[in-house]
């Protein structure tokens, strides 16, 4: 069995750091900096970026993808291609689903390009607004880190992922929907949930429900 990590907006594997060590099988970790760090893709979707995924690591129906947030939803249009199954965690199906600071994706490129979305200020801002003392302040804050110290370019092929509409409909659902009713950054889904405790980064922050979620759809 092979597991395939996809992370999420500015992340890194990192993210699965907690709970990838626990799980069975060949694991392999998508660095999104490798196929969208290097020039614009205005026309890229979910969808295209993960036709690449699977061309990239030859995914088949057999493998198992598992995807953080941004992570999942290309997970979510790589089972639409291949049949894989997949496990969503502080993801969506449903884009109305992601929050937004301003829905415009024109003018969330303008504000990236410019400096002033992703910078110290906002991120001392959301810091001490949304994350002051949660267990999840210290990834939040590397995150948002990594997101400003990216290229623009990337940081927008990113985005390009999550706003981008996907141009196709797709039927499919995800085998494991994992989520928390704290979290600020995506909306509680309307699907059939495992809930947990935390927040957007309860893989993190609460990696041994996670774990729980996760280990009878994987076990032979």
């Amino acid at each position: 069995m092979r597991l395939i990590f996809i992370p999420g907006f500015g992340e890194t594997q990192r993210i699965f750091s907690q709970i990838a060590p626990q799980l069975p099988g060949e694991h392999v970790f998508v660095e999104n900096s490798d196929l969208l760090g290097s020039q614009p893709m205005p026309s890229l979707t979910a969808i295209g970026y993960a036709r690449m995924l699977v061309d990239k690591h030859h995914i088949t129906s057999a493998d198992w993808v598992i995807g953080h947030s941004m992570g999942g939803w290309i997970a979510y249009a790589i089972k639409h291609l291949t049949g894989c199954s997949i496990i969503q965690i502080a993801s969506w199906t449903d884009p109305a689903k992601v929050v937004l600071p301003v829905k415009n994706s024109a003018i969330i490129h303008w504000l990236v390009r410019k400096g002033w979305y992703l910078n110290q200020f906002n991120k001392r801002l959301l810091l001490g607004l949304v994350y002051r003392n949660k267990p999840s302040a210290q990834i939040f804050g590397e995150v948002f880190q990594n997101l400003i110290d990216s290229p623009p370019t990337y940081v927008i092929n990113q985005l390009r992922i999550i706003l981008n509409p996907l141009g196709e409909q797709i039927d499919v659902q995800p085998e494991v929907i994992i989520h928390s009713k704290k979290d600020t950054i995506i909306r509680y889904p309307d699907n059939r949930v495992s809930t947990v405790s935390g927040d957007h980064f309860n893989l993190i922050t609460h990696p041994d429900e996670v774990i729980t979620a996760i280990r009878p759809f994987l076990t032979p």
